[in-house]
């Protein structure tokens, strides 16, 4: 299993209950969709599962090697590039062996990755991130490079399971495009929240977010739509029939 999620619960510090109860299960290699309405816990939701927020009650679990791509950024703007990137220590234990230090626990560190520097650079520039410092802080950098930042360091990972969260936000046309294709393309077990119709409509299974549960719909977000339509129109029918009914036996 890739993703599973077992009775859990998260309540705000003033006692709101969120969400309670909620159990799935993501096996390795799918790609989800996380719908719901605005403020019901979609992005709580995701930095539980990313080991960014505690549960109240429940557990969750993600196997292999994780990679979270947030909504929100502000609390990264004191990290340089390559501490986003993860790519700091091996960076400094290659260039410690390049001048000359050749202890143990630099080759560990590096792992063999002789060439994490030329890579790095390849993926930013693939991003329009072109001469971007490795050393830099994230503060001062516009939303955009933000974002395409940490969808870099997506492609540099290669993440068995992927947590992306409006990965869509603040990206021109060629960036959704890219997202695309790599999307298309990737064998990671992915999980999205996005209101990118044309991002929703790449992933085969969606996954509602409600208070009390998560109902699984086997199908991209048009079928999930149309899936959503028809029991509406049935709950409708139902409540008439009822009341129909109901004016029948007061008669």
């Amino acid at each position: 299993m890739s993703i599973i999620i077992k009775d859990l619960s998260y309540t705000h510090t003033d006692k709101e209950v969120l969400f309670s109860n909620l159990n799935l299960i993501i096996n390795s290699g799918e790609k989800t969709a996380l719908t719901g309405n605005n403020g019901c816990g979609k992005s709580t939701l995701m930095r539980i599962l990313a080991g960014e927020a505690s549960p109240g009650t429940g557990s969750v679990h993600c196997s292999g090697h994780l990679y979270y791509v947030p909504q929100h950024f502000g609390q990264y703007d004191g990290r340089t590039v390559a501490q986003v990137l993860g790519i700091d220590r091996k960076l400094t234990a290659l260039h410690a062996i390049l001048n000359g230090d050749t202890a143990e626990e630099h080759f560990a560190r590096l792992d063999n990755d002789w060439n994490i520097e030329e890579r790095t650079q390849a993926v930013l520039h693939a991003w329009h991130l072109n001469g971007i410092s490795l050393l830099r802080p994230l503060e001062g950098l516009s939303g955009g490079e933000k974002t395409r930042l940490f969808l870099a360091g997506m492609e540099l990972k290669e993440p068995d399971t992927l947590l992306l969260d409006e990965p869509t936000n603040h990206l021109d046309s060629s960036g959704r495009q890219r997202l695309y294709d790599w999307v298309e393309k990737c064998h990671s077990t992915l999980l999205v929240v996005s209101h990118d119709r044309t991002l929703l409509n790449l992933l085969p299974e969606i996954c509602e977010l409600e208070k009390h549960q998560l109902t699984y719909y086997g199908g991209n977000y048009e079928f999930y739509k149309e899936q959503k339509t028809l029991m509406q129109e049935a709950l409708q029918q139902r409540i008439e029939e009822k009341e129909k009914a109901l004016r029948i036996a007061r008669k």
